[in-house]
């Protein structure tokens, strides 16, 4: 998370998002700073803040969730793994061949609570809190949502935002889903592709 306290703003990190190259583009050039953990929430930087610093402006940042799907069994098939339920994935993927959708069907389908923060982030998505936020920026908008960003905050922009932590060799994350991978993925975030106004894909027909 970061702060300014000079141009009033607070930056809710969000993973999957860009998060870690706007807050080093903040910290450098617009008098952001670091507070509390890399991933807080909104909720606990205003259980500790001031009165002044919870009139801030907020924003945080989200990312389809069938993209963020992709982008994790990428890093799970790449051996890039930080825990064991990271390095139980990875041996998993391996042992069926780099497989995405047997890999959809394994931690998606199979359990009997479908882990749904695989593709999701945040996961207070659905809070009050995180409704409150004053701007949501779309990573797939990333450029043209943080230059609006300063522009709220009437701050002039230095120059466009630097790419870092991106995911290598992936393709168009659509081309990893077969047809019923591609539908189980889609219902189960079918609430958080319309709240954020992200378009389905076509031939899928989701519930209203």
């Amino acid at each position: 998370m970061v702060i300014s306290h000079k141009y009033r703003y607070v930056f809710v990190q969000t993973m999957k998002t860009a998060s870690t190259a706007i807050a080093a583009e903040l910290c450098e050039h617009y008098a952001g700073e670091h507070i509390l953990a890399k991933h807080s929430t909104i909720s606990e930087f205003r259980e500790q803040a001031s009165d002044v610093e919870r009139g801030y402006f907020s924003f945080a940042g989200v990312r389809n969730p069938l993209d963020v799907l992709v982008s994790r069994f990428v890093l799970r098939r790449d051996g890039r793994n930080t825990d064991d339920n990271h390095r139980e994935q990875h041996r998993f993927i391996r042992e069926h061949g780099g497989d995405f959708n047997a890999y959809v069907h394994e931690y998606l389908v199979r359990p009997q609570r479908p882990r749904v923060e695989l593709g999701i982030v945040p996961r207070d998505w659905n809070s009050e809190a995180f409704a409150s936020i004053d701007f949501i920026y779309h990573y797939e908008n990333l450029q043209e949502d943080f230059s609006t960003i300063l522009s709220r905050l009437n701050i002039p922009q230095i120059r466009d935002l630097p790419s870092v932590n991106r995911t290598v060799a992936k393709t168009n994350y659509l081309d990893y889903y077969d047809d019923r991978s591609l539908q189980v993925a889609s219902k189960l975030f079918a609430n958080y592709l319309r709240r954020f106004g992200y378009d389905q894909p076509g031939h899928v027909q989701l519930q209203s």
